[in-house]
């Protein structure tokens, strides 16, 4: 007879304490806890976005809108190929009416939503309440961008089946599928980064209607537009993807979109610090990593493809680098000439530092000359490479055109910045000038050096030349560069607008060395020690361990 041993109650007690085995938990049960402790450490601006986004009327309507225009898609393309279907390549045009479908929501829904989450706070003013947390403001953009992206993947998901169906129907390979959603989600994060850019500048309510209208309009281009790249692309994917220069011109492209998102992320960040922080230093420096990327990939041209195309290569990076360094330039002259206590306290202290890091401090002095310096830089190496090389492009405009366009494009970008700054600095006697208000002064500055001559030859019989080029029209940049390069040097008689629009450039730019002057006297400035004495309380130095493990086990014992 088997006798069984009775179960004391302790070892009873410590049977039901243990927990049960972690082999024996299911998969699902470690994922959920994955997922909340990935939640937990989650930005908690994303947690928020996210929640009233998805229970938003909006997203829901949006969704169901998808799912149903897939739906009937489907049936409509399967109903008309008919019984042809198992001998028809229809998988092109279906991929294009879901690339349609998808293309509207990543376009147009997820970037409005991504800049009303952000006008929002403006307009309900409880961006104080997040201004006053520890977040500070890149986590803040990073949040509101992470939720877009949330939502773009949710659309992704439930379109990706239908686009999986594609395959059955022939016509499509996986190559073209990848790169087709690859290109609408670049854009729809693109488009998301500027509406969160535009929702900084909401800053009163009588503003939001026109930045809105402005947003609806330029994302209902995109759309537009994007449905005639995307059919062009699906019907020649097969001869773009077997091209090498698709490539080449997408790695580019690539390289200065995240170039631009890196500082579009930065000057979103910038609108909604506070007005005592360092906001210009960090954009200065994404500035110079977009001109370095400029100038590595003509060179890269150059190399690839040698000196037959080198005065259209120069060309076209000459003036990318004008309409760039004129439009930052605009942003940067238009800064407040004032430096705050905390932004003085992180000025470069080293005579080196200051030798080489000075323009990249804030001030409109030292972002004129920043912007100066650069542009100076790429036409003397535009000049260089013009001297070096002549007369070898067979195609587009020869040495002498280049020459003068370098020359006379940098001088019309030093006068109008310098004039613009000088302007800026006079109205700033009488009156605020906010960042907008200067922008706004450069463009007009820029459209009455252009319209003024036409409306006075409008205005007097005797000025009029019948739509030909005459020196009446020497404050027009775009007119005079145009005609340069279509006609020759001989036909805005290129040496004496040279003269003119030279020696203006030098003379505005002596004007406004008095003001960099004064930006440049600027010295860093010691932390107070009250400020000194909190930062060691919140910031302790870490405690000196053992520099090797026989220090280590001697502490041990």
């Amino acid at each position: 007879m088997t006798s069984i041993t009775p179960t004391s109650a302790d070892e009873l007690s410590v049977e039901l304490d243990d927990p049960a085995p972690a082999a024996s938990e299911g998969w699902m049960t470690r994922v959920w806890q994955t997922l909340e402790r990935l939640a937990d450490h989650a930005n908690p601006i994303l947690v928020k976005e996210t929640r009233q986004a998805l229970k938003s009327r909006q997203f829901v309507v949006t969704f169901l809108v998808v799912l149903i225009a897939c739906w009937i898609a489907s049936f409509l393309v399967s109903a008309i190929v008919g019984p042809d279907v198992q001998y028809v390549a229809g998988g092109s045009e279906m991929l294009m009416v879901y690339a349609v479908i998808l293309a509207f929501p990543l376009m147009m829904i997820v970037p409005y939503t991504a800049f009303r989450s952000l006008a929002s706070e403006q307009e309900e003013n409880t961006y104080d309440l997040l201004s006053i947390t520890t977040l500070n403001t890149g986590r803040i953009i990073t949040g509101k961008l992470t939720s877009a992206i949330v939502q773009m993947i949710v659309f992704l998901s439930a379109v990706s089946p239908c686009i999986a169906f594609t395959f059955l129907l022939r016509g499509v390979d996986a190559l073209t599928v990848a790169v087709l959603l690859g290109y609408l989600v670049l854009t729809s994060l693109g488009l998301s980064m500027v509406a969160l850019l535009m929702g900084t500048l909401v800053k009163v309510k009588y503003t939001q209607v026109l930045v809105s209208v402005l947003l609806v309009l330029g994302l209902f281009g995109c759309f537009a537009s994007s449905i005639g790249v995307m059919g062009e692309f699906i019907s020649d994917s097969y001869a773009y993807l077997r091209s090498t220069e698709f490539w080449i011109a997408n790695l580019a492209f690539l390289t200065f979109y995240v170039t631009t998102f890196v500082l579009l992320h930065a000057a979103a960040s910038a609108q909604i610090a506070f007005s005592s922080e360092n906001r210009s230093t960090p954009l200065r420096r994404i500035m110079l990593v977009q001109q370095a990327c400029l100038i590595g990939w003509i060179a890269a041209l150059l190399v690839e493809f040698g000196l037959e195309g080198v005065n259209e290569a120069m060309l076209v990076g000459t003036c990318f680098s004008g309409a760039y360094w004129y439009f930052m330039g605009t942003l940067l002259t238009s800064e407040w000439p004032h430096l705050s206590r905390r932004v003085l306290r992180s000025l470069p202290q080293s005579q080196l530092g200051r030798v080489f890091l000075t323009w990249l401090n804030p001030g409109p002095g030292t972002g004129y000359m920043f912007c100066i310096a650069n542009l100076t830089m790429l036409a003397t190496i535009g000049l260089l490479i013009v001297a070096i090389s002549p007369q070898v492009g067979r195609w587009g405009p020869n040495s002498d055109q280049l020459c003068f366009f370098y020359a006379i494009g940098w001088s019309y970008v030093v006068l109008y910045l310098g004039v613009g700054k000088l302007l800026i600095g006079i109205c700033r006697r009488f009156a605020f000038v906010s960042l907008t208000a200067g922008f706004l002064l450069h463009i007009i500055l820029l459209l009455f050096g252009c319209g003024g001559p036409q409306i006075l030859a409008l205005t007097f019989s005797s000025l009029r030349s019948g739509g030909q080029y005459t020196l009446l029209h020497i404050t027009n940049p775009l007119w005079t560069l145009i005609e340069l390069l279509d006609s020759g040097p001989a036909a805005i008689d290129a040496w004496t607008v040279l003269f003119v629009v030279g020696s203006s450039a030098v003379v505005v730019l002596l004007f406004n060395m008095r003001s960099v002057a004064v930006e440049i006297q600027h010295h860093r400035r010691a932390l107070p020690a009250r400020v000194a004495e909190d930062e060691a309380v919140l910031h302790p130095e870490p405690e000196e361990g053992p520099a090797n493990p026989w220090e280590a086990e001697a502490e041990s014992q």
